[in-house]
């Protein structure tokens, strides 16, 4: 049920009821002073009327009178609509005066003030009663108590409680709309983010207005705004790389229709096995660069996914992958050296990929030296990172030209072997993606590169 709640009513059922229990526990508490206030004010004129009977009050030889004539005292003990009580008393308890014997007060008499306010109650009737204390003849203590039921008492306190009840329901009125007003004030900001999205196509990912916000909105809006701003790069990535990837399979593919279309016309059997080995070549090189997008597209989002990461054993991964492409350096007669320290830690990374770029970068230099040539492969420590480098000497890459041959489908100036121009792209996505980065660098013979990467080692 809570669930279907939208977020004004969730608020509103969390502060209308704790502000309804408050308006109750106010109206309580003013009713309870009303009733103080009420009893203070009949408990005064009480005390009059006991100081006044008690000014009348004569005691002689014992006896105690009241001079008040017989209209006045009709007049004292006549009210619309409670019973008024007065005796007069010695300490022993006698009544001297009234007609009607009343209780004393808690305690003793004698150790308390010279007026006392208590209730108590006659033939079960409650009552409200004030004793005054007075000296008789001989400083013998007499006791004039009035009483009066309570009639008036709660008829006031009533009344002013009604006349407040309607103030205070008003008032809680007044407090559900201003809640219920100021909630939805409080959201508005909510909604608008709510429309400004909903007002979106899938492809307007700009960024969306975070000026007049609360700034817990401005933080849920912004969170979104960096979520817009990687899914767009991401998009851009894709769009760009289905663009080149178009583009870099048009040219193989409509090779091999040429060379297809040519054997279906060939005649003589030494001119078809040439064109089927043309075709067999240009294959290849399809195959390789659908290999190569395949691994670039998952170097690239691997951004965004789970690598499988394990510790490796650094030596091992160098030398099956070195040992995968011997025969292509057998074949243009490359020597192959690799150097591998003797104290490398295991490394945390993706195998899969991390062989993907070593191979790249070996591959790389396969491809661009030339017959009889030298490539030098290592694998060391150097401070808290793991350094692997390809050198070769080859025709090298112009500085001019470093940062841009790493772009996917770029090659330097010098290239003169065919290839795709993605391994320098896909090593830099893949040392990125284990927080290393990929360098390059002239390589320490007349000519050549030096490609290397050096990848971050867990502390211990």
């Amino acid at each position: 049920m809570l669930e279907r709640l939208s977020l004004r009513q969730r608020l509103l059922l969390w502060l209308l009821p704790s502000t309804a229990a408050l308006t109750l526990a106010w109206i309580v508490g003013t009713y309870a002073v009303a009733q103080h206030f009420v009893g203070r004010v009949y408990d005064w004129a009480l005390e009059d009327t006991a100081r006044t009977l008690a000014g009348q009050v004569r005691v002689e030889r014992g006896t105690a009178t009241v001079n008040l004539p017989a209209p006045a005292m009709r007049m004292l003990e006549f009210d619309e609509f409670d019973q008024i009580y007065f005796s007069v008393t010695d300490p022993h308890g006698r009544q001297l005066a009234g007609k009607q014997s009343l209780p004393a007060p808690p305690g003793r008499g004698d150790d308390g003030p010279r007026v006392r306010f208590y209730l108590d109650s006659v033939d079960g009737t409650p009552l409200r009663l004030v004793q005054y204390r007075m000296r008789g003849d001989g400083s013998v203590a007499i006791y004039v108590r009035v009483a009066e039921t309570l009639h008036k008492r709660k008829n006031l306190a009533r009344q002013m409680m009604v006349y407040m009840l309607g103030s205070q329901l008003l008032f809680l009125a007044g407090i559900v709309f201003l809640v219920w007003y100021g909630v939805g004030r409080g959201i508005a900001p909510l909604n608008r983010v709510r429309d400004a999205i909903a007002r979106r196509t899938h492809e307007d990912l700009s960024p969306l207005d975070e000026r007049g916000l609360p700034s817990e909105v401005q933080q849920q809006v912004h969170v979104i705004n960096e979520l817009m701003a990687r899914l767009a790069h991401t998009l851009s990535m894709q769009r760009n790389f289905v663009a080149d990837a178009t583009h870099q399979l048009r040219t193989p593919i409509a090779v091999l229709r040429t060379q297809a279309e040519l054997a279906l016309r060939a005649h003589d059997g030494e001119a078809l096995r040439a064109l089927l080995a043309q075709m067999d070549a240009a294959t290849l090189r399809l195959s390789r660069l659908a290999t190569q997008l395949l691994s670039l597209s998952r170097a690239e989002l691997g951004r965004a996914e789970a690598l499988s990461l394990a510790d490796l054993d650094v030596a091992e991964l160098v030398e099956d992958c070195v040992a995968a492409l011997v025969p292509a350096a057998l074949a243009k007669r490359i020597e192959l050296r690799v150097a591998i320290a003797a104290d490398l830690p295991r490394l945390h990374a993706d195998r899969q990929l991390l062989h993907e770029l070593l191979a790249n970068l070996i591959d790389n230099a396969i491809r661009y030296t030339p017959p009889g040539g030298r490539i030098e492969v290592e694998a060391l420590r150097r401070g808290d990172a793991l350094r692997l480098a390809v050198g070769d000497d080859g025709p090298g890459i112009p500085e001019a030209e470093r940062e841009r041959v790493v772009e996917r489908f770029r090659r330097g100036s010098k290239a003169d072997s065919e290839g795709s121009g993605l391994g320098l792209a896909i090593a830099r996505e893949i040392a990125a993606l284990h927080g290393g980065a990929l360098t390059l660098e002239s390589s320490a013979h007349a000519s050549g590169l030096l490609a290397s990467v050096e990848l971050p080692l867990a502390r211990d």
